[in-house]
């Protein structure tokens, strides 16, 4: 397969997610593609060094467009010009995306002044500066039959070489020495013409594939045949809560899916203030009602709307009529919307206004921690989905590391298909196995009980305070942490597992975390 190819097929696996919305799938064949440009990059082949600069040109881009999914998503505008989507009309809980402040989960990387600029890769001078536009264009051109897939989607131009020769490129090859018998026996049985073999998704593409939560699935499944049978698109208000990590968000976007329904979701956790907060739910709300067909209204982390915002959603629950608060000026703002499935979802339904609760009682879900056969089927899926394999052993080393969360799995298994690529970006094999593994979790300070270098650090907090026990905000103070995320992201497992207390006076360590730490 020439590079052209390799490259168009990694394109249109990110396009493919894009248009579904689903930002983990934009997210993984992003970094394919970004590891693709890289190993052709330092592939010794005799590329002449115009191809060379436009590869480490398109890589600079992807390795950009990876930085501003994981901080923006996929609502960000030079998100949706780079795969030809349409641009949204309001943006996520009403504030632009550039005006929010710079940082992310990859350690604060401010993306200001790195985005590529936006031009003919043919026609630019890589020695040269170029000026820094916002929104570059796609490099590569969707085929025809693939370009019918979504009406009104867009590809730009794959980089052409006007030049010189095209990249001479081969798919990346194992190095992991002899294949086994039943392996050569594959190769040497090639599939009949026009015959493929379909991966598992990454991600759960229905609500029958979803593995685990089977106490939700089951009802909502029920539940949807119910109103299919009586021709309607929706579903009753359902509440769902629970740790962080577990799905929520995918679990609701699959509602959706079977329904057969569009799908709208706000993030409520990029609240900033009431009046700011009641713009952006209006912007939101009109947004849904101007389309007048079904929809699911999906509310995640719900619980950080204010009180007063999440008051103003009753009459939407109650009567199908959105009726704002008042804003400054004193005007009051109705949105009527026929037909809708309410979801609203939070990892702490205590915040979340009674009033909502009762109004979802008969779909209120807890979503579980995922049990170890669960994980094992989950893992096992992922890998296949990235065309990799595992060692049971590997596996088991795993499993007590997840936490019982899917957000752990997703980050592990991108780590470790990381872990099978040299230095230079070039695949070494696409083989996990316990080595790999076990050097995966050493390298990021990860313990065999999945406890990381902030846990310890809480555990030892709590240790060295005299009196025993300490407040939650005097604990999230001396780790370095917002209290917020340390109740959120930290303290949850910590009470799971049984090593920490929390009672009225504040939080202390158990016995069980006194003979750990003796220990570690």
């Amino acid at each position: 397969m020439e590079f052209k190819d390799i490259f168009r097929e990694k394109y249109r696996a990110a396009l493919h997610a894009a248009r579904a919305g689903d930002e983990r799938g934009v997210l993984n064949a992003l970094k394919d593609l970004d590891a693709c440009l890289s190993a052709q990059f330092y592939k010794d082949n005799g590329d002449p060094i115009l191809v060379k600069a436009k590869l480490s040109h398109w890589h600079d881009v992807c390795s950009s467009y990876i930085k501003i999914v994981r901080e923006f998503g996929l609502a960000d505008p030079r998100i949706r010009k780079f795969f030809g989507l349409p641009e949204e009309d309001i943006a996520p809980f009403g504030e632009s995306p550039a005006a929010r402040p710079s940082g992310n989960r990859d350690g604060g990387i401010d993306i200001t002044g790195i985005i590529p600029p936006e031009t003919d890769a043919d026609d630019a001078d890589p020695a040269s500066p170029q000026p820094k536009e916002p929104m570059p264009a796609l490099p590569v051109e969707i085929p025809a039959d693939d370009a019918e897939d979504e009406d009104g989607a867009e590809g730009a131009e794959e980089p052409q070489d006007e030049g010189g020769p095209e990249p001479s490129a081969e798919e990346p090859k194992d190095e992991e020495g002899p294949k086994d018998a039943d392996e050569l026996k594959d190769e040497d049985e090639p599939l009949p013409a026009g015959e493929t073999v379909a991966l598992p998704a990454y991600e759960p593409d229905s609500l029958e594939n979803f593995i685990g939560q089977q106490h939700i699935v089951k009802v909502l499944l029920k539940e949807i045949a119910i109103a299919k049978a009586e021709g309607k698109h929706h579903l009753d208000n359902i509440l769902l809560f629970g740790n962080p990590g577990l799905g929520k968000s995918t679990l609701m976007r699959l509602i959706a899916k079977a329904l057969g329904v569009r799908f709208e979701w706000m993030d409520c956790s990029q609240y900033r203030n009431s009046q700011q907060s009641l713009k952006a739910l209006q912007g939101f709300l009109m947004k849904v009602a101007r389309e007048n067909e079904p929809v699911v209204i999906a509310f995640d982390e719900v619980h950080m709307l204010t009180d007063e915002l999440q008051s103003s959603l009753l009459t939407l629950l109650e009567s199908r009529v959105y009726v704002s608060p008042p804003d400054v000026k004193g005007h009051i703002t109705r949105i009527p919307i026929e037909e809708f499935t309410f979801i609203a979802a939070t990892t702490d339904d205590d915040k979340v206004l009674n009033t909502i609760k009762d109004r979802c009682l008969r779909l209120k879900f807890q979503m579980v921690d995922y049990t170890s056969d669960e994980l094992k089927q989950i893992y096992r899926t992922k890998v296949a989905a990235k065309g990799l394999t595992i060692t049971e052993e590997a596996i088991e080393v795993c499993i007590p590391r997840s936490r019982g969360s899917i957000r752990y799995v997703n980050s592990f298994v991108e780590g470790l298909d990381r872990e099978l690529y040299d230095e230079n970006g070039k695949r070494l094999s696409t083989h996990i196995d316990l080595a790999a593994a076990l050097h995966f979790f050493e390298e990021r300070g990860i313990d065999p009980i999945g406890l990381e270098k902030k846990d310890l650090e809480i555990l030892r907090a709590i240790e060295e305070e005299t009196s025993g026990v300490i407040g939650a905000e005097t604990l999230s103070a001396r780790v370095g942490l917002d209290p917020k995320k340390y109740a959120s992201e930290y303290e949850p497992y910590l009470v799971k597992i049984g090593f920490i207390s929390v009672t009225g006076r504040g939080r202390s360590l158990t016995e069980k975390a006194r003979e750990y730490l003796k220990k570690a």
